[in-house]
């Protein structure tokens, strides 16, 4: 018994010693792969690295290794394959929408079979989380990523040319645009486009004015970009992108001056709610309407609002939280557009600012922000038909300033900032089974990104 006992003592020994460094390899493999990234980005800046060819290249070297290791020879072509619509679909199926349009312009060859397999992928795929751009603690970024179809994975993607965040952003016709914002020096007019089908990003004309923290929207199949900051004061000026022949066009300025204001579209008409003028907090609130090419004041809100959350639901504006003269408050109301008239609805259960909001399945989710004191992981939801918050189960972790994105009745919460550190971790709620489930972690840190869902 006493020779077993130090055999398995100087087993233990050994195995500990094994985590010990299993585990300081981990941590090695880690900090490769974050400077590897870094060291891309850093060519990438200086033009000495083309990021698609670079992705290119690392593809065929992969693929030549795997069939060195398991050589095979083929009877059948792979479009022989896919014509087997079973085949075709199974793999449009876990690749998704956007890279089946891709084959389809792309490819001779295979694109017959994508083009069959198409409706039946649209039908059955969800389709992606986009998450683009914020800040790491250390640095603004330009990367950009996409949760993978099965949910097990990040993809990078091509990233932006120029580093950037608090921007104008939208996806409009499969293609996201980052227009303006702060690259930690001076505030910027640069724009470009990400193209989701292609997998690509284009430069575009500037905008007429250099503005972080503006108000956008989409409405009418146009990009509207409203107020912000030129690094000197607010701005009234208003902008319009056409898409199809790439120009800015300068619009009636609003009423007021204002940045961190929200944006909401219903009925082609642009409603533009709260922010700050320069010298306080705004209750202000007006509309455009994109076919009359004018504004009009609307009555105040109830409070004034900056770094606020809003949405639509049933065609009415829901505006919620804020920074009050530096108090965060719990207070919500709403606006309904056919009276032009506010309402206050009951207070959320906790104050809160920064937090994730999106509405899923007609109701408002309220997820994480600060509450002046700490970052929260508390989740709540409001039922427009019964006027009531509900308690919903916590967050994996404490989130401010996180990325949010609802698709297929789900909700997506990405990144943040949990009091401590920038996160890379994700999770999703699902009201149907009314729990988080954690997701795999992005492959950067990033908090006040900007996330958006889209079926390309």
């Amino acid at each position: 018994m006493g020779w077993v006992g130090e055999r398995s003592e100087e087993l233990r020994r050994e195995l500990e010693e094994q985590r010990v460094r299993i585990d300081r390899l981990h941590k090695e493999a880690a900090a490769c792969r974050e400077e590897a990234v870094v060291l891309r980005e850093c060519l990438a800046e200086v033009g000495a690295l083309n990021h698609v060819r670079y992705l290119v290249l690392l593809h065929r070297r992969r693929f030549a290794a795997a069939c060195a290791a398991h050589p095979w020879r083929a009877e059948s072509q792979l479009a022989d394959i896919l014509a087997a619509g079973r085949a075709a679909f199974a793999v449009g199926l876990f690749t998704g929408t956007a890279e089946v349009r891709a084959v389809c312009s792309a490819s001779r060859l295979v694109g017959g079979a994508a083009r069959d397999i198409l409706p039946s992928i649209r039908n059955k795929y969800p389709g992606h989380v986009y998450v683009h751009g914020g800040y790491d603690g250390q640095r603004r970024l330009l990367s950009i990523e996409r949760l993978a179809p099965t949910g097990d994975s990040w993809e990078l993607l091509p990233p932006m040319e120029d580093r950037r965040n608090v921007v104008a952003a939208a996806v409009l016709s499969d293609r996201l645009f980052v227009c303006g914002g702060w690259n930690g020096e001076r505030r910027m007019s640069t724009v470009e486009r990400y193209d989701m089908v292609v997998g690509t990003w284009e430069p575009m004309e500037p905008m007429l004015e250099r503005r972080s923290h503006p108000a956008v929207a989409v409405a009418g199949g146009r990009l509207y970009v409203c107020g912000g900051f030129d690094g000197a004061e607010s701005l009234r000026s208003v902008e319009c992108l056409d898409p199809q022949d790439g120009q800015w066009s300068r619009l009636p300025s609003m009423l007021g001056r204002r940045r961190r204001a929200v944006a909401l579209v219903i009925a082609q008409r642009i409603y533009i709610c709260g922010g700050f003028d320069g010298a306080s907090q705004l209750d202000f609130s007006e509309f455009y309407d994109t076919g009359e090419g004018w504004w009009s004041a609307l009555p105040p809100m109830l409070a004034r609002r900056v770094i606020h959350a809003a949405v639509v639901i049933s065609g009415m504006i829901y505006v919620l939280g804020s920074e009050d003269d530096a108090r965060v408050v719990s207070s919500a109301e709403r606006l309904d557009p056919a009276s032009s008239t506010w309402e206050a609805l009951a207070p959320m259960l906790s104050r809160r600012v920064g937090a994730a909001v999106a509405a899923v399945g007609g109701c408002l989710y309220v997820c994480g922000g600060w509450d002046g004191r700490q970052r929260l992981s508390s989740v709540e939801r409001f039922s427009p038909s019964l006027g009531l918050w509900e308690d919903l189960p916590p967050m994996l972790e404490r989130r401010d300033r996180a990325a949010v994105g609802a698709i297929a009745g789900r909700l997506y919460i990405c990144g943040g900032f949990d009091g401590d550190r920038d996160l890379s971790s994700a999770e999703f709620f699902d009201p149907a089974v009314g729990h988080w489930t954690a997701l795999p972690e992005m492959a950067e840190r990033r908090s006040s990104a900007f996330a958006v869902t889209a079926r390309a």
